[in-house]
């Protein structure tokens, strides 16, 4: 069963937007923008040092690539549907999130030079260091943890189940600003004070 509908070229489209909503929807932005900055990277990197990575850092940084090009759709479409009718993709996100988030952090070690693992790649100067600085630790690393905080909210403690299930419940779908609401108060005490 496929859930694309023509609408979900857009994101936040579900009929109750939690904050789990936002952050899978952002995570797709995120992953949209690591998608393009990491092309990026590669060009860089082949430009400077070569084809020359070795096998493991070729294979690693393509997995690696074309999972976060997959999860940009599947969070996309995250954010447009109710958790209930996405649970199970969901769990995939946290699954795919929690290994991302792991393997992002030894990268970003690696990156820097505290933790050094020659069988990977040894760690880049110049150019390739800050586009993938750019595109990994920034980008990269803001997506996984987006994607990963957003899928757990949504699988683990879905609010739009339980916002969808009470009657008493009421959702306000305008904000209005704090100061706002004061001055209101204050002017609500003023009338009463008058009288």
């Amino acid at each position: 069963m496929s859930f694309y509908t023509k609408d979900m070229d857009c994101l936040f489209q579900a009929p109750t937007i939690t904050t789990g909503h936002r952050l899978v929807g952002v995570a797709a932005v995120l992953g949209s923008l690591f998608v393009v900055f990491h092309v990026v990277t590669i060009i860089v990197t082949c430009a400077i040092e070569g084809f020359g990575w070795g096998v493991n850092a070729w294979v690693l940084d393509l997995l690696g690539y074309f999972a976060g090009v997959i999860f940009v759709r599947i969070c996309r479409e995250s954010s447009n549907l109710p958790s209930a009718d996405f649970r199970d993709r969901n769990k995939w996100i946290v699954v795919w999130g929690f290994a991302s988030v792991c393997a992002r952090f030894v990268d970003t070690l690696m990156l820097f030079g505290i933790i050094s693992w020659s069988a990977v790649y040894t760690t880049p100067n110049g150019w390739v260091l800050g586009t993938n600085i750019l595109s990994e630790v920034l980008i990269g690393n803001a997506y996984s943890m987006t994607a990963l905080v957003g899928s757990s909210m949504l699988y683990f403690c879905p609010a739009d189940v339980v916002a969808e299930s009470r009657d008493d419940l009421v959702i306000e779908t305008e904000y209005e600003a704090p100061y706002a609401m004061m001055a209101e108060s204050e002017q609500a005490g003023d009338d009463v004070m008058s009288k």
